[in-house]
């Protein structure tokens, strides 16, 4: 290569870079005007913005603090009704035991009962109704015998009658 070329080549290299640069250059001018009038808009609300923020922040505060103050209520109604749900279980198994109790005490008294009258139902019966169907029999007897010894004779099939019907 020659050393014209290569001075050529070299001072072709330089433009492109001198060009490159004064590009650049107009960019970052270009980007630094933009910047400015972003800032000089965006400027007057950082006030308000930082107002916004300060108003959140009080606002969470408060908001926290109430949550607090509603979580602690929460947990003592809570312990209240746990507290209340436990005395009305206890008095449910206590009431429940007691009807259970009383129940079997029902149960053994009826049993007693009804034994009690099955006794006398017996005693009734033996006492009672034995010598009354017994007088019963000896009276249907002393009546069929005067009647025999009063008619002489027996009565026929056909005039025998129901009381003769049930002794026969």
């Amino acid at each position: 290569m020659n050393s014209e070329t290569a001075i050529i080549l070299l001072a072709v290299s330089v433009t492109i870079s001198s060009v490159s640069l004064l590009v650049s250059a107009v960019s970052a001018l270009g980007l630094y005007r933009t910047v400015k009038k972003l800032h000089s808009e965006v400027a007057p609300l950082i006030p308000q913005a930082q107002a916004t923020l300060a108003e959140a922040k009080t606002t969470m505060t408060e908001t926290l603090a109430e949550v607090r103050s509603v979580t602690e209520r929460a947990r003592s109604v809570l312990d209240l009704v746990e507290a209340q749900v436990q005395g009305i279980d206890r008095a449910r198994t206590e009431l429940s035991t007691h009807l259970n109790i009383q129940g079997e005490r029902r149960e053994i008294e009826v049993e007693d009962i009804l034994g009690r009258t099955q006794e006398v139902v017996g005693v009734v019966h033996g006492s009672v109704l034995r010598p009354v169907r017994e007088v019963t029999g000896m009276v249907a007897g002393v009546k069929a015998a005067l009647q025999a010894l009063i008619t002489g004779r027996r009565p026929t099939v056909d005039r025998a009658t129901q009381d003769d019907e049930m002794f026969i």
